[in-house]
């Protein structure tokens, strides 16, 4: 069972027997806000199954957007600097796109890494995707991401840990990966934590480390839709065409079946003429292509956010009976 609540309506859930209190922290532009807010909410509310969950909604509320996304974050967000006097059990914060070079150089960076600095301190469980995670290694473990060569663009599987709680009842599991950057799998272990789900071609995808709290860093995308890597890809394009991206982007690997990866290939030599602009963007494939997508990784992600969930209710429900 899972709540939504609008943050600045909810009042805090009284000990004992309420939901757990979840804080999603949305860092995302408002071409994909939206977007976010549906596809994280709907992996907590997934994976939480009938754990009684309570979702308010948080976010950088100075941050300049179109009128009509401001209006959503006017009616159900909260500033995110009122999350120190709400203290809720588990921080969910969003990625977002990157846009310098650095984490430092974000616009967002100052307070997304004190808020970081304050869940760690006080207890407050974390999950975090991309960029997100980057940011956490470097506000909490001092850990900087480094560029890849090109960019990591599909779907990967992966090994799986055993014998974790975190993935329990986890086999096998298949997630999306779409970026730039990498932390790698040596440097967590060196912090302490526990690589629980990885491959060669992408290094770690989870990573656990518990204190007061459970932190859980995703270098991945677990709450993709079906169709999202196919339109960042499509917007990625979209670019190179307009001439604000240098490289045609990598086509996203384990993603689509021989047929639409196909497609997408006799699209990059059109694209990659060098009579090609932006208007061939009318005859990009994204509606045949979708149809040919083969991945699925709803299930093992849900259950590894559901698992990480019920530990944290566990101890949650420990701290309040003492």
């Amino acid at each position: 069972m899972t709540i939504l609540v609008p943050a600045r309506h909810r009042a805090r859930p009284r000990a004992g027997a309420d939901a757990l209190d979840v804080a999603l922290v949305n860092l995302m532009p408002d071409a994909a806000f939206e977007e976010s807010e549906r596809q994280f909410v709907g992996l907590v509310r997934a994976g939480a199954g009938k754990l009684p969950v309570r979702i308010s909604h948080y976010a950088m509320t100075e941050t300049p957007r179109r009128d009509d996304v401001s209006a959503i974050v006017r009616a159900r967000y909260d500033d995110i600097s009122k999350l120190e006097a709400h203290r809720p059990d588990a921080l969910v914060v969003t990625g977002t796109e990157p846009r310098c070079a650095t984490l430092p150089e974000e616009d967002i960076w100052e307070r997304l890494s004190a808020l970081l600095r304050w869940a760690e301190g006080n207890g407050v469980s974390i999950f975090s995707s991309c960029l997100a995670s980057h940011a956490a290694l470097l506000a909490l473990d001092g850990v900087e991401r480094r560029p890849l060569r090109a960019k990591l663009s599909g779907v990967f599987g992966q090994w799986v840990h055993p014998r974790d709680p975190i993935t329990r009842g986890v086999e096998h599991v298949v997630c999306p990966h779409s970026r730039l950057n990498e932390v790698p799998v040596e440097t967590l272990e060196l912090r302490g934590y526990r690589v629980l789900v990885g491959s060669p071609e992408v290094g770690w995808t989870v990573a656990v480390r518990e204190a007061a709290g459970i932190t859980m860093l995703m270098q991945g995308h677990p709450e993709y839709d079906d169709v999202t890597l196919l339109r960042e890809y499509r917007r990625d394009v979209r670019r190179f065409l307009e001439g604000t991206q240098d490289t045609y982007p990598p086509t996203p690997v384990g993603y689509l079946d021989a047929d639409g990866t196909g497609m997408l290939e006799l699209f990059r030599l059109a694209a990659t003429c060098p009579a090609a602009g932006p208007s061939l963007m009318e005859s990009f494939p994204f509606h045949l292509c979708a149809e040919h997508i083969c991945a699925d990784w709803k299930g093992p992600m849900e259950r590894l956010v559901g698992n990480w969930l019920q530990e944290v209710a566990r101890r949650s429900a420990a701290r309040r009976s003492r």
